[in-house]
Formats: structure tokens, sequence, C-alpha cells
């Protein structure tokens, strides 16, 4: 019998926003978070790894495991009971609490969201941490760590793979990110908001499809478009990113067929909407339809249909959260809110023919078999 979870826990904090570290604790009086300030918030550098570092160290000595939440942290109500459930699931791992919508760990959530499973692996190389549950000993390694790097998310990787310890985020998250401007210069990368977050009851009937995901079709913040992450041991944090065009003609996809049919349907929705840039309309359309395809590939291995799970509700909030999280950068906030129901239904549309066996409205971008080639 496993040995019963004991949870300590601290919010972490610059002055300038000491108000709301406190407003988070006082909402959360069940946790008795411990508030943590930058030890030197006008210094040089970010104020995140040093800060972290502080906080890890409030590890409680009876603890089995420490919960640190950053300040911008909007938690689900019951997030204490739903961290022990999640740790009692994990206990050997480091679970994230949220991943951000455009993040490639986002995409393993989208999928995990469909095929019913609770978590998700990060894949990013960095560990996301506004909500972040660590084993004991990974949180003493972290107090006991001399920051090489400014960003705690990159720090805090590190110091997990040394060890050898595992990361999964949450399905559905159980933190969202509150929208104030970034004191670490994240602001020009837009609102960040989670990938699949819910307050709501979110059960289903659908069947869990034990699926091992080793191919994730993610979408480059840096470059504007979409690309495919592949499971690699050999990489430093288990994944490599491949070519798109290497894995569409390893998959037998009619490229230039897929290329016709994201061009016409972009051009339909800029024509609408002249303000989306219609190269990032053309990575959403591709990235949502790989995204189906995946899917599809998944359940296909497993005997389930799509219309099985089509209807899963958290499957319905990642999808959603596509379009917006990756014209995140793209359009000013207010902006981006407008046009989010558009984007959602674009995605959905593209999504859609994916994951359909009738392919892309009589496209015909796929074979039959939609296993890849040895």
């Amino acid at each position: 019998m496993s040995p019963p979870i004991e949870l300590s826990a601290a919010i972490m904090t610059h002055p300038a926003r000491r108000a709301r570290a406190l407003a988070l604790r006082d909402s959360l009086p069940e946790l008795r978070l411990q508030v943590v300030e930058d030890p030197d918030p006008y210094g040089p550098g970010s104020c995140s790894a040093r800060t972290a570092v502080l906080a890890w160290g409030t590890l409680a000595p009876e603890a089995t495991h420490h919960l640190v939440l950053q300040d911008d942290a909007v938690p689900v109500p019951d997030l204490r009971e739903r961290v022990l459930r999640a740790v009692e699931e994990r206990p050997a791992a480091a679970i994230s609490l949220y991943t951000e919508w455009a993040s490639a760990t986002s995409s393993a959530v989208h999928l995990a969201a469909w095929l019913g499973q609770p978590f998700a692996e990060v894949c990013d190389p960095y560990t996301p941490c506004i909500g972040l549950v660590l084993p004991a000993e990974a949180a003493r390694e972290l107090a006991r760590t001399t920051p090489e790097v400014p960003q705690d998310d990159v720090m805090i990787a590190g110091v997990l793979r040394r060890l050898g310890v595992p990361a999964y985020v949450t399905v559905p998250h159980l933190v969202q990110h509150a929208t104030e401007m970034s004191l670490t210069g994240n602001t020009p990368m837009g609102l960040r908001l989670a990938a699949c977050y819910t307050t709501e009851p979110h059960g289903d009937t659908s069947p869990v499809v034990d699926a091992r995901v080793d191919l994730l079709p993610c979408f480059s913040r840096s470059y504007g478009r979409p690309y495919y992450l592949e499971r690699n041991p050999d990489s430093a944090f288990g994944w490599s990113q491949s070519g798109l065009l290497d894995v569409l003609r390893r998959r037998d996809v009619d490229v230039p067929a897929l290329q016709r049919t994201a061009a016409r349907r972009a051009a339909g929705l800029h024509r609408a909407e002249p303000d989306l840039r219609p190269d990032i309309v053309i990575s959403l359309w591709i990235t949502a339809w790989l995204g189906g395809v995946e899917l599809r590939r998944l359940l296909d291995d497993h005997a389930v249909t799509p219309a099985q799970v089509l209807d899963r509700r958290l499957g319905q909030i990642a999808l959603a959260n596509i379009g917006p999280g990756i014209f995140d950068q793209y359009l000013l906030p207010e902006r981006l809110l407008e046009l989010s129901p558009v984007l959602e239904t674009f995605a959905h549309e593209a999504f859609t023919e994916g994951v359909t066996p009738s392919g892309s409205r009589g496209t015909q971008l796929l074979p039959d078999h939609r296993s890849p080639s040895s």
C-alpha cells in the first residue's frame, strides 16, 4: 500500500504582485500556501528562477509532494482535492496543472482530451510551471540548485531530466493563466491561455483509448508554420522535430492536394476577415487537419471509430483553443477575443475533414490505411 500523500504548497511572486498573491493564498486556505517573493526584484535578469528556488525550498519536512503556484494562476475551486487525486495516480512524476494553448505540449493535450486520457506527456524542452507539483526529492533538489538560466521552467526541466523524473500535464488543466502583463518578458507571446481548462463537470461515457502517442502535429511560434514532433529516446527531452513534408510523404499524403485544399479554405476566411494573416490561416488549417488525421490513426489502431469519441466535451474544449492559440501572438488581445468564434469554427472544420473517413470534402488526401509505412 502506498504511503499517504502529504502536500505542502507555496506561491511565488514579485513585490509588484504581492496583493494578487495574498488574494490567491486567501482563496485557498486548505492549502496553507506560503507566499515567497523575489529576493532581488529589481536585480539583473528574470526573477522567476531565483524565486522558484526559494519557493521549492518551502517544502514541509513531512511532505511527500510540494505544489508551487505562480501569482498569475487562476485555479479550479476544488484544487487541493484534484491535485491529490492526480498525485495518487502519478506519485513519482512531475505534474503540471497547465500548459499554454500554443505550446508543443498542447498538441499532446488535444489528443489526450479526445482519447479520454487524464494526463498528457510534457513534450516541450521546458516544464510548464504556472502550477506544478513535484515529489519531495525533486523539490529538495531544486531548492539546492544555483540557477544557470533565468527561466524557472527551463531550470526545472533540466533538474527533472537529471533526476529521471517524468513530467505530465493534467487533462483538463487545473489552473488558468491570468491575462495580465508578464513580468518576465512574455507579453509579446499573447494571452497564453490554457490548452484545456474548465471548471464544469466533464463526465462522459465515451471509451478511454489507451494509445501511446509517438507523433504530434504542432505549430511553431518561432516560424509560424506546422511541424511534427516525434518521440526520440536519444533526444535530451525525449522528442525531436521532424520536417512536415517528410512525415506527410511517409504517410502517403497527397501533399500538393493538401496544400491546394488549405489555400482554398484559407482564402475564404481571409476574404471575410482580412486582419488575419493569410499564411498563418493556412498554417492553422493544416495544423488542425493534421490533428484530426492523427486522432483517426490512433483510433483506427484501437478499433474505435471517431463517432465514439467526438462528443467528448474535453476534446471540444481543446479543439476550440487551437485557432485562438495559434493567432495569440499575431493579434491584439481584444481583437483575438473578437475573432475567436471565427477561428474556432475554422479549426473545427479543418479538424473534422482530417478525422472523418470521407477525407477532405471529397478530396482524397490520404490513402485508406493511415498507419505510417515501414
